[in-house]
């Protein structure tokens, strides 16, 4: 041993230590005082009924209209001096709808080299290989999923799923 001094100073610590634990023990153990723990048969305890129904004071106010009910139709009447004017709306031409058939997605790649996905798309029969932001016959590629893209087509956007028949 290197140091002996070092060791009988750490002895002499373990051992006061040691002996405040004990110390403490025994004056808990000859304490007469109970602490917190006093029995008190002076408060008597009143007794809960569980079965009892309390009494409803609740009162409904059914002063509303009933949702289900059909609206009511308010009739006006026309004034007799003035003739009857009629509005033409005309509405506007309504594109028609996109044909998305013509657009599957197949699968991706990943590019180790410059961290992209490049998704394999089928466009009219025609397999393209496309990145996020590229187009090619009139289809752009916006986001790339993995499991779907989102893809912008004569001015509609549409997310298409993954194709896993041909696989």
């Amino acid at each position: 041993m290197k140091n002996k001094g070092l060791t009988y100073v750490l002895g002499l610590v373990v051992l006061v230590v040691w002996g405040l634990i004990i110390y403490r023990i025994f004056l808990a153990a000859n304490s007469d005082d109970d602490g917190p723990f006093e029995n008190s048969t002076s408060l008597k305890k009143e007794v809960f009924n569980d079965y009892t129904i309390p009494k409803d004071t609740a009162k409904l106010f059914l002063n509303y209209r009933d949702p289900f009910a059909a609206p009511k139709a308010e009739e006006k009447e026309i004034a007799p001096d003035r003739p009857a004017i009629q509005k033409v709306v005309s509405s506007a031409p309504t594109k028609p709808p996109v044909n998305w058939n013509l657009v599957k997605y197949s699968g991706y790649i990943h590019n180790p080299g410059s961290k992209k996905l490049i998704a394999m798309m089928t466009i009219n029969g025609k397999e393209l290989m496309m990145s996020e932001g590229e187009m090619a016959e009139q289809v752009k590629l916006i986001k790339n999923l993995k499991d779907s893209v989102k893809v912008a087509y004569q001015g509609a956007t549409k997310f298409i799923v993954l194709n896993t028949k041909n696989q």
